[in-house]
């Protein structure tokens, strides 16, 4: 019972990730999550009006995320090597009246302001692969795309809906949005009052 519930928060890891129709046009981040065999596949994509800057520094801040993600409790870069590091992470969340914990050990890649790609090394959720892609959009809006594969008991995975796992992911991914738009807002005012000369 155990592994059934901790299948229900993989999404918690996937902090960085079927048709994205699934979703209502007007919410700013749309997920999707479908079944293939034994693999659970996900999908994220989300626009922002900020610069792919803001959005990368927020996409990487991996040591502050518990500040802004829903669930995380404990983030650690435990190594790093130019654009490869070692991430550790921490949480816990809530099914129904049950509160399960959960962590993970990921070996990530950085492609500065295009891509950022992850694979499990350790953790209790599964193997988990997943990248998550940049695509400026003018000098003021970025898109967002994830995707990830996660691997799982087939008996399990088929037990767990879907829609469980995909609000979970929702859930992350809009918190990282608003933390890419709170960090918008200074710079924001800051241009409204700045001294036009003359």
């Amino acid at each position: 019972m155990n592994r059934l519930l901790r299948l229900l928060l993989l999404a918690c890891a996937l902090s960085w990730g079927a048709a994205l129709a699934a979703d209502d046009v007007s919410d700013p981040v749309a997920v999707s999550v479908a079944r293939e065999g034994e693999h659970l596949l996900f999908t994220a994509e989300f626009r922002v009006p900020a610069g792919v800057h803001t959005v990368w520094a927020v996409l990487t801040d991996f040591e502050h995320m518990p500040q802004f993600l829903p669930g995380l409790k404990e983030s650690h870069v435990l190594a790093r090597t130019g654009h490869q590091l070692t991430l550790q992470q921490k949480g816990e969340s809530t099914v129904g009246l049950l509160s399960i914990e959960y962590e993970s050990l990921r070996a990530v890649e950085l492609r500065p302001y295009h891509s950022i790609r992850s694979r499990t090394l350790k953790g209790s959720l599964g193997t988990v692969e997943g990248m998550t892609r940049l695509t400026p959009e003018g000098q003021n809006s970025t898109l967002v795309s994830y995707s990830a594969q996660v691997q799982s008991d087939s008996s399990l995975a088929s037990l767990v809906p879907t829609r469980y796992v995909r609000e979970e992911l929702k859930a992350q991914f809009q918190a990282m949005r608003e933390e890419m738009l709170r960090r918008v807002r200074p710079q924001v005012g800051k241009a409204a009052i700045a001294p036009t000369g003359g």
